[in-house]
């Protein structure tokens, strides 16, 4: 698009989707690119980034028209670079990773490279008028084929995850804490996440040059949909060309139109000289020619550019302004720059015999319950240039000796398996596990730093109720389990000595550091034994919690097993506004003051009295990307009444007393219409008429202040009249 370049390009042009919200009303094809918008809310919340940003641009615009004019100077042979190859690292964070294949992303790094060198077939589709704009640039793509520790690698990582994208700065998919995977080192490494995207988004990246965005957040997202040409891509948008797209942001490329979103205008410029001035975006698969208000006259705007909006059929070129343009922001941007240098496309030299630990499978972060044993589990890689055909597997728990399993395989150089070891008995209690490799086909490991990985984990024990924990001493508490479902082990419930319903500490959910959501993170009492003939079994528990805002809506649910923890019955669930316990929302992390604590009790008698005599009980936290949840002073109890109450329906006791005496009913006081005590003398001493509502189940009388003797209790129901003498004692 041709413009005059002016100072104050970005306070014009960065109008960036203003008006998003009423346009997509309008618009039925997905929000191809949300870049725009993101870039805007990132200035409304970081302005002085916006000023930063403005002044770089402003050098950069210096860099590339230098460029340029050197560039058309020079005979066609002579303008040609070194080529440059970037590493790629495709993070695929989905439910089902396995959705998106290898050669998925393989097609996709085919794609990229081709349409970066201008050696895409589909290229023959580029009008003449447009032919000699057609831009072949020094831009290629691999696969990375080291880690950032220099290890062999694939430059593909799979996570199992249910988070969703939100485009913008700290977008949960970037970050493991909120279920996501962290960037490789963003100088080494270009960074691509392929996942599920919110509402209609295909994919975004942010602009080179924003000095306060953190290393985590460069690189681009796209939508596991509009990914690579085969298995899960969709048409129109299963040509790959929505990270040529990205990718062309990522290197300080700007729509066709300008900078605006999709706003009909003539001032705005993408500031590249050989791009038609462009009036808006442009959806699906228009013929040509197609003009606008600012380019009226065939051959009109050039709409199968990848910086357009339509479908990926229709896109086929970069110009050679554009390619220009990239090169230039590969080789200025601080933040761009380092990836000319980078050794990620160089693989690593295999060391004879070289076992990499890559995780614990078993046991988990999560609970063994009931003392029952462990089987050691491990992920490896051969890292080697050898097969594998024997391996040494080490497992120690809490720094114990190792218990050692000696196993047999045939595993080639660079592939993974899984290992297991003897099972191992452990305590109740919460433990620390370590799984190491050694003597690889019998010899020593050439990389021994890589040979271990850790994991913790839970064994509940058995206790008799009742239970009372107030978490005021070691957390957790002896035979006591905590666990999460997500691979983010600091997840787990911490005990925390900032808030309390009594004592010192209490239980504290993280929901606000570690924004996981629907995962959930749990506390799991010991197996308790109750007694069959108990008549009630209670759960209570204080609580506090706070809502980060309306939309954000954590759950707290109590469950029971009866089977030793294989299967559970919820009792309890509250979540949002009825889980909160402090009025207003709350952005900061929340703390509870004295008088934000709640008490719940929870009945489960029904489900368990004379039926189960072990029961395990489960406090389930589940993230909402919301705040901070606490719990307290947990009691679970039963109760067994006396059988004269059970058989007679009603029991006056202690008989005789000292002055203080209990009148109960079982199963129901429904009936009784007042209680009445006389002296033996026949004086009234104590009366109570339950008229206009229902008598309470248990009923307290108090006569210490009367004499000793003989006094008569008579309880006055609808049908009937019970008395009975109670003796008073000193």
């Amino acid at each position: 698009m041709k413009a005059v370049f002016r100072s104050g390009f970005i306070m014009a042009g960065l109008c960036f989707y203003m008006a998003i919200n009423g346009f997509a009303q309008q618009q039925l094809a997905p929000v191809r690119c949300v870049t725009g918008s993101v870039m805007e809310r990132y200035f409304q919340k970081y302005p002085r980034d916006k000023v930063a940003f403005e002044k770089t641009q402003l050098d950069f615009q210096q860099k590339y028209e230098a460029v340029r004019r050197a560039k058309k100077g020079l005979p066609v042979q002579q303008r040609l670079n070194a080529i440059v190859t970037i590493p790629v690292v495709v993070h695929i964070v989905m439910d089902n990773p396995a959705l998106v294949t290898d050669e998925q992303v393989q097609s996709q790094i085919e794609v990229l490279n081709a349409d970066y060198a201008g050696e895409n077939a589909d290229s023959v589709k580029i009008p003449a008028a447009f032919k000699s704009l057609f831009g072949k640039g020094n831009i290629r793509f691999c696969l990375a084929q080291r880690s950032p520790s220099n290890e062999p690698s694939g430059g593909i990582t799979r996570k199992i995850s249910s988070t969703t994208s939100v485009p913008g700065d700290s977008d949960p998919v970037k970050y493991a804490t909120m279920g996501g995977v962290d960037a490789w080192d963003v100088n080494r490494y270009l960074n691509i996440w392929v996942c599920k995207m919110e509402d209609n988004d295909l994919g975004y990246s942010f602009m080179p040059g924003l000095p306060g965005l953190a290393a985590s957040d460069v690189g681009l997202v796209t939508a596991y949909h509009a990914f690579g040409t085969i298995g899960s891509a969709a048409a129109p948008f299963n040509k790959g060309r929505t990270a040529t797209h990205e990718i062309g942001h990522f290197f300080n490329l700007w729509h066709t139109w300008g900078a605006n979103e999709c706003q009909a205008s003539c001032a705005d410029s993408d500031f590249v000289d050989d791009t038609p001035n462009q009036s808006t975006c442009t959806y699906g698969a228009p013929l040509f020619p197609q003009t606008d208000a600012c380019t009226n006259t065939a051959p009109g705007i050039m709409f199968m550019n990848f910086m357009d909006y339509t479908d990926d059929a229709t896109m086929c070129l970069f110009t050679a302004g554009q390619a220009d343009r990239m090169e230039t922001a590969l080789s200025t941007f601080s933040d761009r720059m380092q990836l000319m240098t980078s050794n990620g496309c160089v693989p690593p030299v295999l060391h004879t015999n070289d076992v990499k630990a890559q995780a614990v499978l078993s046991p988990s972060n999560a609970v063994v319950y009931c003392g029952t044993g462990i089987i050691p589990q491990l992920r490896i890689s051969n890292l080697g240039a050898s097969s594998l055909t024997s391996i040494r597997l080490n497992a120690a728990v809490d720094g114990a000796e190792p218990v050692v399993t000696n196993l047999t395989l045939n595993l080639p150089s660079l592939q993974e398996t899984t290992i297991s070891g003897i099972a191992i008995t452990v305590a109740p209690g919460y433990h620390t596990v370590k799984l190491y490799t050694t003597l690889p086909n019998g010899s020593a490991d050439m990389q021994p730093l890589n040979d271990t990985a850790t994991m913790v984990f839970s064994v509940t024990g058995n206790a008799g109720e009742p239970l009372a924990q107030g978490f005021e001493s070691t957390f957790p508490p002896q035979g006591w389990g905590i666990a999460n479902n997500s691979d983010v082990v600091a997840y787990n419930p911490v005990r925390a000595t900032n808030a309390a319903h009594s004592g010192t500490a209490s239980v504290k959910f993280d929901n606000y550091n570690y924004q996981l959501f629907g995962k959930h993170t749990m506390l799991v009492t010991p197996q308790l034994t109750i007694p069959l003939t108990a008549d009630s079994v209670k759960i209570t528990f204080w609580r506090a919690a706070a809502q980060y805002s309306s939309m954000n809506s954590d759950t707290l649910e109590v469950l029971f097993s009866t089977d030793c923890g294989q299967t559970y019955t919820s009792v309890y669930k509250k979540g949002g506004a009825d889980l909160k316990t402090r009025a207003d929302f709350l952005t900061a992390a929340y703390i509870p003051t004295a008088d934000e604590w709640v008490a719940d009790t929870i009945d489960i008698s029904a489900l368990v009295k004379g039926r189960y005599d072990q029961i395990v009980v489960q406090f389930r936290n589940i993230n909402g990307y919301g705040n901070n949840v606490y719990i307290d002073d947990i009691n679970i109890y039963t109760r067994t009444l006396p059988q004269h109450l059970k058989e007679s329906g009603y029991l006056i006791a202690p008989n005789p007393t000292t002055g203080l005496l209990a009148i109960q009913h079982y199963p129901s006081s429904a009936a009784l219409k007042g209680v009445v005590v006389y002296s033996s003398t026949g004086q009234l001493v104590w009366k109570q008429h339950y008229t206009s509502s229902a008598a309470p189940n248990y009923i307290p009388v108090n006569l210490s202040y009367m004499a000793s003797g003989v006094y008569i209790v008579q309880l006055v129901y609808t049908d009937k009249m019970v008395t009975q003498k109670v003796v008073k004692m000193n």
